[in-house]
């Protein structure tokens, strides 16, 4: 289900996690402070932590950190009927729909995610990393801070940064390094690890987080494959978090069953949970074991 690379560039070393896209499902959930949401508004399911009681049934394999605060204005998020930012037509996009799958993709661009993906999430986080397999001229701009503001001001273009990519396959790769990098860095990171599509994710050394666990968790445990020298431990989100963050799910063995939530009713205004439960012909199965996998390869820089 899940594998992760160590990638090297320019003498900084990524963490690549892999998501695959046939064993796995995605979540997005918003934090406790950002973006900020009303009282109520945002169903458990979604709200700053792990939903045991929904997604500890299928079985939490990896999370990992979302995007910049809403005041960076970097981009829209929604989840479950709620808008929490408005979507910006021309920022890089990560849409999920009721059954956990994700498309990434330029916002307003034509065909995205689809008319019949039936997306129930979405996150934003300023423009294209990567587009069509190489980086954009954004990437290796010298206008670094369109990719943020460093911490402390002194870094200039370098710091601890993450990202979220799309290879051929379908498969979603999360990187992130925490120390000096740049954008180009971190796009090349994830080129390397075969991204044909990828958009920055949060920076600065205190908000990338990422773990993963050799087995499904169906309640609060261990996630022993983590993000070197990271300052939170990723157990943070199995009981409540500030900021936004993506919880990955095991899907069951069999191909006739999956996990799926309700998705969202058309017409219909505000918050609309989404509940997972398995759909299919095949649910009855024993549901596969399955393990988390480590390789490690190096590039020169």
């Amino acid at each position: 289900m899940v594998d992760y690379t160590n990638e090297s560039v320019g003498g900084a070393v990524f963490r690549v996690l892999r998501l695959r896209a046939r064993t796995t499902l995605l979540r997005w959930h918003d934090g406790s402070e950002d973006p900020p949401s009303g009282a109520g508004e945002v169903p458990a399911d979604a709200g700053p932590s792990i939903d045991w009681a929904s997604e500890g049934l299928a079985g939490v394999i990896a999370v990992f950190n979302g995007g910049f605060k809403k005041s960076a204005d970097a981009g829209g998020a929604v989840v479950d009927g709620v808008t929490l930012e408005p979507l910006v037509p021309g920022d890089m996009t990560l849409a999920l729909n009721n059954e956990g799958h994700w498309r990434m993709g330029v916002w307003g661009a034509k065909d995205f995610p689809g008319p019949d993906f039936g997306a129930i999430a979405y996150r934003q986080n300023l423009g294209p990393l990567i587009l069509h397999g190489a980086l954009t001229a954004a990437a290796t701009s010298t206008d670094w801070a369109y990719w943020g503001s460093t911490w402390p001001d002194s870094a200039g273009a370098y710091t601890s940064r993450s990202a979220l990519g799309v290879d051929r396959e379908g498969n979603l790769l999360y990187a992130a390094a925490i120390g000096h990098v740049d954008p180009e860095q971190l796009g090349t990171a994830l080129l390397r690890a075969g991204a044909v599509s990828a958009m920055e994710l949060d920076i600065n050394p205190f908000w990338p987080i990422m773990g993963a666990s050799r087995a499904p968790l169906h309640a609060p445990g261990a996630l022993p494959v983590q993000l070197p020298y990271a300052e939170h431990d990723p157990t943070i989100y199995e009981t409540g978090w500030e900021r936004d963050f993506f919880v990955a799910l095991a899907e069951p063995g069999p191909w006739a069953c999956e996990w799926a939530s309700p998705g969202l009713t058309p017409g219909v205004t505000g918050s609309q949970a989404q509940l997972l439960s398995l759909h299919g012909t095949a649910c009855r199965a024993k549901l596969r074991k399955q393990t988390t996998s480590t390789t490690s390869t190096t590039s020169p820089g």
